[in-house]
């Protein structure tokens, strides 16, 4: 599978959430944001 570069513009307090919740977790953020988007396209 080919991956698609992007940006995207977030509210700095989530993205520091989200950053942290990566760490604990072990994944990186690209990951994680795959996964939801997968789960929400999916519905």
């Amino acid at each position: 599978m080919v991956k698609k570069t992007t940006s995207l513009k977030i509210d700095e307090d989530l993205w520091k959430d989200v950053k942290i919740h990566c760490i604990k977790n072990n994944f990186e953020i690209s990951e994680f944001v795959e996964k939801l988007l997968k789960k929400e396209v999916k519905k």
